[in-house]
């Protein structure tokens, strides 16, 4: 057996399981993913992923990212309690606000300054769909560039490599992800302290993008 190979594709299996996560964070909350947060080790595959960092930078700790989304669950004496507050802060944050929505989940809002939603980007990820033959007849209500979208688009790149990281998969998180998420994540920075979990979840989202574009 060729170690190597297994242990790549051993890791490439947590980056899938590390996208499906971030998928279940940027849909909205649910109780479920709640209850697995608050009872059980939800973000165990990023202890593996963010470990990678820590071997190239050695001044950095990206997996404290970790211990501080955790401290923010471990706050919380229910799955209930924990859901009530990511809901309110997943409205506020990119629903409905009377200040305005900052950091939008559509990518064609950061195509250029006050950009509308259904840019090019939208139409690019309808194109991409088609293109696979995949349906975006479940997703209706959202353009087809909101954050989750683009996230299952980019699990099916890998699932369609097999186990390995494909240049396609790698071109579509390091160049059409990779720069608004960053923004994105940026923006969720500021004026956000009561809503951290978002900040810190869209932290992780911009290392594992990093991983699968080869960035890390």
């Amino acid at each position: 057996m060729d170690i190597k190979n297994s242990e790549n594709k051993k890791f490439n299996a947590d980056v899938l399981k590390g996208i499906q996560i971030m998928c279940r964070m940027f849909w909205g909350p649910d109780p479920d993913s709640c209850r697995d947060m608050i009872e059980g080790d939800f973000f165990q595959p990023f202890k593996i992923i963010l470990g990678k960092f820590k071997k190239r930078k050695s001044e950095e700790n990206p997996s404290a990212i970790l211990d501080d989304i955790n401290l923010i669950i471990n706050g919380f004496q229910s799955h209930q309690s924990f859901f009530d507050h990511l809901n309110q802060c997943y409205v506020r944050l990119f629903v409905n606000s009377k200040e305005g929505i900052k950091s939008p989940l559509y990518q064609s809002c950061y195509e250029f300054e006050n950009a509308p939603m259904m840019g090019i980007s939208a139409v690019k990820m309808k194109n991409r769909f088609l293109s696979k033959g995949l349906s975006l007849e479940t997703r209706v209500h959202e353009p087809p560039d909101h954050l989750a979208i683009e996230l299952e688009y980019l699990f099916f790149l890998l699932q369609e490599a097999d186990g390995f990281i494909s240049n396609e998969a790698s071109s579509f998180a390091g160049e059409t992800m990779l720069p608004w998420v960053t923004i994105f994540n940026q923006r969720l920075k500021s004026g956000n302290e009561d809503c951290r979990f978002y900040f810190l979840a869209s932290g992780i989202l911009v290392l594992l993008l990093e991983i699968i574009a080869g960035r890390e």
